[in-house]
């Protein structure tokens, strides 16, 4: 996925929460920029976060790294 500044993955998982037993997601995303590395992971309900997953993407692509190289 393009970023400002670099391209970032974006890591999917989906599963069971072990405390609740109820489905859960994980969306992350790792974006290299330079001799940094910028981790965001949006963490929770299976379907809230299913939900969420464009604002995230859409989030970071909207932030700036003023020092990346």
């Amino acid at each position: 996925m393009d970023a400002s500044g670099g391209k970032a993955t974006v890591i999917e998982f989906a599963g069971t929460d072990g405390r609740t037993g109820k489905p859960a997601r994980l969306v992350g995303l790792v974006l290299p920029l330079g001799a940094q590395t910028w981790f965001y992971k949006l963490m929770g309900d299976a379907e809230l976060v299913a939900q969420q997953k464009e604002a995230l993407i859409r989030f970071v692509q909207s932030a700036t790294y003023p020092d990346a190289h």
